[in-house]
């Protein structure tokens, strides 16, 4: 499975304008996509992974109580599988969503 343009968009940020252009991507992707996507995006350096649970965070305050049991469901699945340093990343993105 080759990596969606999000992905590849973390991969390639170096600058601060092209990191600033990769957090509107996030932010502009629907929910579902983005937590389809956690897996690959738990992989990049630390600091964009910030970037991605910051998103994540964001969109989980403004939707409603169903909603947000989706995306926990969702984030949960994808922590248990997950192995090694990106399981316990996903793991703290899991925690900002109590």
């Amino acid at each position: 499975m080759s990596a969606s343009s999000v992905v590849l968009r973390g991969i390639d940020a170096r600058t601060f304008s092209e990191m600033e252009s990769f957090v509107k991507d996030l932010e502009a992707r629907p929910v579902e996509r983005l937590l389809r996507d956690l897996h690959e995006l738990v992989e990049l350096p630390i600091t964009k992974v910030s970037l991605v649970s910051y998103v994540i965070h964001a969109k989980f305050r403004a939707v409603e109580a169903e909603e947000k049991a989706k995306m926990r469901d969702s984030v949960a699945a994808t922590y248990e599988a997950t192995v090694g340093e990106a399981k316990e990343r996903v793991g703290q993105i899991l925690d900002r969503l109590r």
